[in-house]
């Protein structure tokens, strides 16, 4: 199992440019500290992955669904989230702009009930 011999991490190192792998399967592997660099991922799925500290930089993200993920301690900064739904979230703790998004919610749900 290349994962559980940690003393083999690293040893086979690739740098791949230019290269069509389209339909290409990655299982079991550890990519941790990889660099994916001006890389068209349409398309690509992410099933049960270890992300922690994952950056996402300059990405086009449009039409992205993210389900059963946790972002606890994420940060998202210079961001474009129009139309961007939310459902089924625990957002105890996150805020907007410094402002609590339960605060938010639980002032909506007072107006909308006056409402």
């Amino acid at each position: 199992d290349p994962i559980s011999d940690q003393s083999e991490a690293g040893r086979d190192k690739l740098d791949i440019d230019n290269m069509y792998l389209c339909g290409s399967r990655f299982t079991r592997v550890s990519l941790t500290d990889s660099l994916f660099q001006d890389a068209h991922l349409m398309g690509a799925r992410l099933e049960d992955v270890n992300a922690t500290a994952l950056v996402v930089e300059n990405a086009n993200l449009s039409s992205a669904r993210f389900n059963n993920v946790t972002l606890a301690d994420a940060t998202v900064s210079n961001a474009n989230l129009a139309n961007v739904t939310i459902r089924d979230a625990n957002v105890e703790g996150m805020t907007i702009d410094g402002v609590p998004v339960s605060d938010m919610l639980a002032l909506w749900r007072a107006t909308k009930g006056n409402g």
